[in-house]
């Protein structure tokens, strides 16, 4: 019996280790797309209009710690017409792009491929001399690309000199900064320094904050894989409870013996809880040892595939965090201390006359 625990304890806790290091490598790969393809911090306007180059804003956001990169933004919505055929998108202008690149959803809603020319309408005007006129810009679709990960409403990049024509923005205007950081791990602290330095009159939002659901939804896709493999453990620990019972019944004789050595009930209640720790302790080391090693074998060896353009991997990724393993190993141990302090109070509760008479 006391192997038979050992061994469902052991597989249990292999299979929670294997269960959590396959979540854990899924969730960096997603979490470092998101650091890859978002900002780390963004800065927008509060109860104010747009930003202007006498502020520097750029320059005094370089200037504090732990800021890698700052990228002015420009943001707004227009209407994207080809062929007859119009949808409304959200734009923003960047430094770093070239050219116009659509959503494939707007591409498909439109049918519109690379090369084509699409015309732009701005939702902001400029006054002529026959009044308010929309903000018009025809331009050549250099790339159809999905938009960066954990945004769910698509957007059209184009370049930032364009984006601030078509939204009346001044030269050197922005309507925000997007920041990169060293440490992306230490983005709130920043953030606090970055509304210390500027003041009430911005907004600084985390990455976090901008793929706030995805990360919550990541957050409780951990929790809750984690509540339901452990149920494994539990029920091994079940074994491990009848198997202290049975100690507990057959060993009420040397109970006993201790007693009238001197042994006080609550030494001989830690020896009955030894016996179940030490075949808890030794299931839960052979089961992290056991999972640790199925999980980098598999993950270093590839072995199980995965179609890359649906997922961006060639295989199934796992990985082992040291706070998953400690996880693990506390809620095996406190598990198997538990279920064998029942039969441990119960051994050192017996009637030492009772059990010498009938020895």
């Amino acid at each position: 019996m006391a192997l038979a625990a050992f061994l469902g304890l052991a597989l249990g806790v292999a299979a929670l280790v294997i269960s959590l290091a396959l979540l854990s490598g899924f969730q960096s790969h997603i979490r470092g797309r998101l650091l890859e393809e978002t900002p780390h911090l963004q800065i927008l306007p509060s109860g104010r209009g747009d930003f202007i180059l006498a502020e520097g804003i750029g320059e005094r956001l370089g200037r504090v710690a732990g800021v890698a990169s700052v990228s002015p933004v420009v943001r707004g919505r227009l209407w994207i017409s080809v062929r007859g055929q119009s949808v409304p998108a959200e734009a923003v202008g960047r430094e770093n792009a070239e050219g116009l690149r659509l959503d494939p959803q707007h591409a498909r809603t439109l049918g519109a491929y690379t090369g084509d020319e699409v015309l732009l309408v701005s939702s902001r005007s400029r006054l002529s001399p026959l009044g308010p006129v929309p903000i018009v810009a025809s331009m050549r679709i250099e790339e159809v690309l999905s938009s960066p990960a954990g945004r769910r409403i698509p957007e059209v990049v184009l370049p930032i000199r364009e984006a601030g024509r078509l939204f009346a923005l001044p030269a050197g205007g922005a309507s925000g900064y997007e920041v990169r950081l060293a440490d992306p791990s230490a983005s709130s602290r920043t953030a606090d320094a970055i509304r210390g330095l500027l003041g009430d009159g911005v907004r600084v939002r985390t990455w976090e904050e901008l793929n706030e659901a995805l990360v919550l939804a990541l957050r409780l896709e951990r929790i809750v894989l984690f509540a339901t493999v452990s149920l494994i453990v539990i029920v091994a620990g079940l074994n491990l409870a009848a198997t202290a019972a049975v100690l507990a019944a057959t060993r009420t004789g040397d109970a006993a013996v201790l007693s009238v050595l001197g042994a006080t009930p609550a030494q001989v209640s830690s020896v009955f809880l030894a016996a179940g720790g030490l075949v808890g302790a030794a299931g839960t080391g052979a089961g992290l040892f056991l999972g640790a090693s199925i999980a980098a074998l598999l993950d270093r060896t590839g072995a199980i595939p995965l179609p890359e353009r649906l997922f961006a991997l060639s295989h199934v990724p796992f990985r082992l965090d040291p706070v998953d393993l400690g996880a693990v190993a506390l809620l095996s141990l406190a598990w198997s201390v538990a279920v064998s302090w029942g039969p441990a109070r119960t051994a050192a509760r017996g009637n030492v006359a009772e059990v010498l008479r009938g020895a």
